[in-house]
């Protein structure tokens, strides 16, 4: 920090810094505001295919009746629901997401399904949440950590939420190459025009692909028992290639604005790639791809 008249200013790089990542945040907003109704149209096609990795996480998170869960980065609510579902009505679950649409959608949910011990809020960012000091015994993050610009700030925002002794488990996804849905969709649409920006080296959907960098997280910002999981599960369903590629289309932010701006020719092209391309790979059943998944677990210290 430099100082000007007896007041902090912050250093020219550090102002860059919480320039680029705010801008990164706001083109994220973007993003999700284009695909968040899909999501809640769509979540079953996640959620039960996906049921392997909730079940793993809520085993990890642990939670009981009666206690406080923090869910960040919540999306349409899963895992919320399940959570909230565990610690019962005496319980509280409270999820967070950059996303005023996404929380919207989430809302919506809830009240169709009558969960009444979970709320939605939005953040300004994934470092300031809102919350008070110490204030639940669990916190999740299921395939958020990679979008954020400070996965360090985030972290460190969980740990301060929970009590001492209190754990987190979060969810990322393997690299593009190890996830079956990103290999076969990144070759569709790289076979016609140059894909969106983002990825192992920023921000998306397989930008926090290795166990060491995930552990390494939790461990820098205080965690104690922090272990790591890989193994492989579906990722979502559909039932024939049309409704794979449709619903690829629909909740993917970044591949909305890309194929919303092509003519319609390339488009079109585009779509019939996907079709045979999704055929071929499930060619005697519905498209249920699979992917590697990442779990980490750690505890606040006592």
């Amino acid at each position: 920090m430099s100082s000007i008249a007896g007041i902090e200013q912050p250093v020219p790089n550090e102002e860059a810094g919480r320039m680029t990542m705010e801008a990164a945040r706001e083109r994220q907003r973007v993003e999700w505001a284009l695909c968040a109704s899909a999501w809640r149209r769509h979540r079953t096609s996640f959620t039960e295919p996906g049921r392997e990795i909730t079940e793993r996480m809520l085993r990890l998170a642990a939670p009981r009746a009666g206690q406080r869960v923090l869910d960040l980065a919540c999306g349409v609510g899963n895992p919320a629901f399940d959570l909230a579902r565990l610690v019962g009505p005496e319980g509280r679950v409270l999820g967070l997401d950059l996303s005023g649409p996404m929380v919207a959608e989430a809302r919506t949910l809830a009240a169709e399904l009558g969960a009444a011990n979970v709320e939605f809020r939005t953040i300004p960012g994934e470092h300031e949440l809102g919350v008070p000091a110490g204030g639940f015994d669990v916190a999740t993050c299921r395939a958020g950590l990679q979008y954020m610009p400070d996965r360090r700030g985030a972290v460190r925002a969980v740990l301060a939420a929970l009590r001492p002794g209190g754990r987190f488990v979060a969810m990322t996804l393997g690299s593009a190459e190890r996830c079956m849905p990103f290999q076969l969709t990144n070759g569709i649409v790289s076979r016609h025009v140059p894909l969106p920006t983002g990825g192992d080296d920023g921000d998306g959907p397989v930008a926090l692909s290795s166990p060491a960098d995930l552990a390494g997280l939790l461990t820098g910002a205080g965690f104690t028992g922090v272990r790591t999981e890989v193994f492989e599960a579906p990722i979502f369903e559909a039932p024939d290639p049309a409704a794979a590629w449709a619903l690829f289309t629909e909740t993917a932010g970044p591949f909305i604005q890309l194929l919303s701006s092509l003519p319609d020719e390339t488009r079109r092209a585009i779509d019939e790639d996907a079709e045979r391309t999704f055929a071929k790979a499930f060619p005697d059943g519905p498209v249920r791809p699979t992917g590697e998944i990442l779990l980490v677990s750690g505890d606040k210290p006592e």
